[in-house]
C-alpha cells in the first residue's frame, strides 16, 4: 500500500502553478500506477460538490464547486480512485473541515482519496 498526504496549493494560486501542481500529483498517481493500492489524504484546497450516479464523488458533500474540484475529480476519474468522504453521511457538525464562525463559512477541503 501506498500513502500520500497532501497539502495543495489554493484554489486563489496564479492558474500556471495550479495545473504544475495538478500534473505532478496526477504523474505521481501514474508512478505508483496499479502495483499497490493507493490512499490520498490532505488538505486538497477543493470543494468537489455532490453528485447523483458518480464513480468519484458521491451524494453526500456540499452544493459548491471550485476549480481545484474540477481539477480533483479530473485526476480521480484518470486514475480510477474515488473521494471517499462523500460516500457517507454525517451530522453536518461533522462534515465541514473548515470554517470561519464570525461570517458563517463553512466548506469540506479534506478528503481521503483510495
Amino acid at each position: 500500500m501506498c500513502i500520500l498526504g497532501i497539502y495543495a496549493i489554493s484554489d486563489d494560486e496564479n492558474t500556471v502553478v495550479k495545473e504544475d501542481f495538478f500534473w505532478k500529483l496526477n504523474e505521481v498517481i501514474a508512478e505508483i500506477g496499479n502495483s499497490k493500492e493507493l490512499l490520498i489524504a490532505g488538505d486538497f484546497n477543493s470543494r468537489t460538490g455532490k453528485k447523483t450516479d458518480n464513480l468519484v464523488v458521491g451524494l453526500f458533500g456540499e452544493e459548491v464547486i471550485n476549480d481545484n474540484g474540477d481539477k480533483l475529480i479530473d485526476i480521480c476519474e484518470q486514475n480510477f480512485l474515488k473521494i471517499l468522504n462523500r460516500y457517507f453521511q454525517h451530522k453536518k457538525i461533522h462534515q465541514y473541515t473548515w470554517h470561519q464562525d464570525k461570517q458563517q463559512l463553512r466548506s469540506i477541503i479534506d478528503y481521503v482519496i483510495a
